[in-house]
């Protein structure tokens, strides 16, 4: 029998998504393991983005229920055993309850918190030893020659370290207390109170992606109410001399479309398979990026003959395609195409009839995750300018109730989306207000509020200063496994689960989905 002092020991820092689907993955281990939590916050296995500290629980989430990989229970089987008096506080019935709807975040927050604990118990019973240390700030990492990893940490006001063969961080999103632009000050859109709180009336929004909507929808429930009726959405203002005026400022003025049908599991593409990316990788780096693209135009042509075909011939190359793309989204209009489009994709679910080329580019990131670590850094920064921007935009698929809010919000004429001049920058006006030139003249606002999302971060900032003190100069990003090299030779190892520092080099790694898939490639090197 393995004593205490026999075991492996792991420190998992954060117990949010990463975390969790980390500890599911190590828990499969044959050997026992001695794996210690550290969460900074009451209450483990939430996670910021669905913490209902920093949400409302009117924000959705954009993973259906059937994207969201499974921890102990599917979410569908979770929610199918609340009680109908639970279920009627989130205004849901057993009748809501299927593997395509969409969750409010928090909602979606509880079922992780309630699946970590579980986890902690099936774990603790195939004989792993499980410390979960909540109210615990991690304050450093400390590596020496010929010795394991130390944690530093605080806890009920003491000051302690522990030693681990192992250590992971996985301490999630960071967000500045007060972004900026330009030198000017930008509100920070967490927590949800932050935006809710604004008693100015022209207020501007940095960008137009999901973070962008979700803020949006909070100050129309701030200012107002929205009444449904069957599937159309109508906003009323609080108060009815209400001078509520909210611009999206965003570099294009588009925003993703809506939510549309695809089979799940997904089907098969024709052209972009790993099959197909291996022999690609196999020729060598040089064109490799070049390449691959040729295969995603050859998948577009093969699902939809006449998509490419009605985009300028500068569309099939790297340089065009993301100017072609988005000019077209672009010339069906703003807010405008937002209704259309929202009828449209609607139509397709009722139908069950899939949208062929946006399937196909909802998927060729896929393929092309598959080929990021090979590029060389010139590449790298070729697909960062040309293609991210089109993925971006297509996998951020919005939910529907949450494009009918906006919509509603517009209807009101409460609400715009517009795009920046080229090159235009924000300045401070009289301290506290912002101007921007835009295409529809220079706006100018009483707040800005920050939605830009989660920004890719180095390594230095971690906030370890330890750590940083062992790594070695020009640490390079980091990239699957995730682990750390150091200068010095300490006995045990870290690895690095952050989303911030793991987005320089993996951009999708934003999703619950990709936490599992980077959670089980780290747990598999660990248990090696």
């Amino acid at each position: 029998m393995i004593g205490v002092a026999d075991l492996k020991t792991i420190a998992i820092i954060g117990s949010g998504p990463m975390g969790t689907y980390l500890l599911k993955h190590l828990a499969r281990s044959s050997e026992p393991l001695g794996v210690t939590v550290f969460e900074r916050s009451a209450s483990p296995g939430i996670g910021m983005p669905y913490d209902p500290a920093f949400n409302a629980d009117y924000m959705l989430c954009n993973a259906f229920s059937r994207e969201i990989p499974v921890i102990e229970r599917t979410l569908i089987d979770w929610l199918k055993e609340r009680p109908a008096r639970e279920l009627s506080e989130w205004e849901l019935s057993p009748h809501d309850v299927t593997s395509r709807a969409f969750y409010p975040r928090v909602l979606i927050g509880e079922y992780l918190q309630s699946q970590f604990g579980e986890l902690c118990e099936r774990a603790r019973k195939s004989g792993h030893r499980v410390n979960v240390r909540t109210s615990t700030q991690v304050t450093d990492i400390v590596l020496t020659d010929g010795e394991k990893p130390t944690v530093r940490y605080t806890g009920n006001g003491e000051e302690k370290t522990a030693q681990f063969d192992t250590v992971v961080i996985a301490s999630g999103h960071r967000w500045p207390k007060a972004p900026e632009i330009d030198g000017v000050t930008l509100v920070s859109p967490w927590p949800y109170t932050n935006i809710t709180n604004i008693q100015r009336d022209r207020i501007g929004v940095l960008g137009s992606s999901l973070s962008a909507i979700d803020i949006v929808v909070a100050l129309g429930h701030a200012r107002g109410r929205f009444e449904d009726a069957g599937d159309t959405v109508t906003w009323f203002p609080n108060e009815p001399d209400d001078a509520t005026q909210i611009t999206m400022v965003s570099h294009l003025g588009i925003m993703p479309e809506g939510d549309f049908y695809y089979a799940f599991p997904y089907e098969p593409l024709a052209k972009l398979t790993p099959e197909a990316i291996e022999h690609e990788i196999a020729g060598g780096g040089n064109g490799l990026l070049h390449r691959v693209f040729a295969l995603l135009c050859e998948e577009l042509d093969a699902a939809d003959a006449d998509y490419l075909g009605g985009l300028p011939p500068s569309a099939r190359t790297l340089e065009g395609f993301a100017p072609a793309y988005f000019a077209h989204r672009r010339n069906l209009g703003g807010l405008r195409a937002v209704k259309r489009d929202l009828a449209e994709t609607r139509d397709t679910l009722r139908r069950k009839d899939t949208i062929a080329h946006r399937y196909v580019l909802l998927r060729a990131h896929e393929a092309f995750d598959l080929i990021l670590r090979e590029l060389c850094e010139a590449d790298y920064d070729q697909f960062l300018e040309h293609l991210m921007p089109v993925f971006s935009d297509c996998y951020a698929a919005v939910p529907h109730l949450s494009l009918a809010r906006v919509i509603a919000l517009y209807d009101a004429g409460v609400l715009d989306l517009v795009a920046t001049e080229e090159g235009a920058k924000f300045q401070t006006v009289e301290k506290t207000r912002a101007k921007v030139a835009t295409e529809d003249g220079e706006l100018e606002f009483d707040a800005v509020i920050d939605a830009r999302g989660q920004s890719p971060a180095p390594i230095s900032s971690l906030p370890f200063p330890s750590l940083q003190a062992a790594m070695s100069d020009g640490a390079e990003p980091i990239v699957s496994p995730f682990e750390l090299k150091f200068g010095q030779s300490p006995v045990g190892r870290v690895f690095c689960l952050a989303l911030p520092q793991i987005l320089v080099r993996h951009p999708f790694s934003q999703g619950l989905v990709e936490c599992h898939t980077h959670s089980a490639e780290a747990a598999k090197a660990i248990c090696e």
